[in-house]
């Protein structure tokens, strides 16, 4: 047979134009709360929906039956900036009230396992109330209305339940750096050297103090005041020894990044 002609090459079709990146979807935002959930092993259960903004005066009004303890010239802070014409209750009292009075008879080496949803993530841990309960009203005191203890605002909206020593002071030294970080590029003259985190530790162990007073009212028996004990251990061992603290990590963040 005849060789059949060869078949005319088929012309190269024309390369597709890149598709565009589609652009990143933004993260889901948090819910409007954070979620614990004490269950004891007698079957007790405490569940807890804690705003990601505290009680203010001026957003509603105060609930007629609160406690006196929860007044502002009730062993106020020494360095409380409220002006009490203004403000008739401690908007940080009021945050915690109703926790205080669940808790008010349950001794703090009492165990329970403490569920804690966060967004998307969910936590848990079978632990005593000095660590639950600690957690807890740390949570309402940096998301509250309190000009001292909101400054840890951006950490709570990054919320770390059953946060170590170590944890926290990782956290805490990283938000403080990088507000710094802002301050510089906005111009400002950033705090490189952690002074202001050791005043605001001080102010924090002025309040703790103080809030420990208070809470003596709405407790029978330890957990409320252990929790606020907690606190201010914390904040004084930040302040003798950040610098101890942070030096043990400085071989593995050199090696870093």
């Amino acid at each position: 047979q005849p060789a059949q002609p060869a078949q005319p090459a088929q012309p190269a079709q024309p390369a597709q134009p890149a598709q565009p990146a589609q652009p990143a979807q933004p993260a889901a935002p948090m819910d409007e709360k954070i979620i614990y959930d004490f269950t004891f092993e007698d079957g007790l259960t405490f569940h807890f929906e804690v705003p990601l903004q505290g009680w203010s005066e001026q957003a509603a009004p105060p609930d007629p039956a609160l406690p006196d303890w929860t007044l502002l010239t009730q062993d106020r802070c020494p360095n409380c900036p409220l002006d009490p014409a203004q403000h008739r209750y401690c908007p940080t009292a009021v945050d915690l009230h109703a926790a205080a009075k669940k808790f008010s008879a349950i001794a703090s080496y009492r165990s329970a396992q403490v569920t804690v949803l966060v967004g998307r993530r969910t936590y848990q841990s079978t632990c005593d109330m000095n660590t639950g309960l600690r957690s807890l009203f740390g949570l309402y005191m940096a998301l509250g209305e309190c000009p001292v203890t909101a400054r840890l605002r951006p950490m709570a909206l990054r919320h770390l339940p059953f946060a170590t020593l170590e944890e926290t002071l990782g956290r805490v030294v990283q938000h403080y750096l990088l507000k710094q970080y802002y301050v510089f590029k906005d111009g400002g003259t950033p705090d490189w050297e952690l002074r202001g985190l050791l005043g605001l530790y001080d102010e924090l162990e002025e309040v703790n103090r103080a809030f420990l007073a208070r809470l003596k009212h709405a407790s029978e028996r330890d957990s409320n005041l252990n929790a606020i004990c907690g606190f201010a251990t914390f904040g004084r061992l930040y302040a003798m020894a950040l610098d101890d603290l942070l030096s043990a990590d400085k071989a593995v963040f050199l090696k870093g990044f």
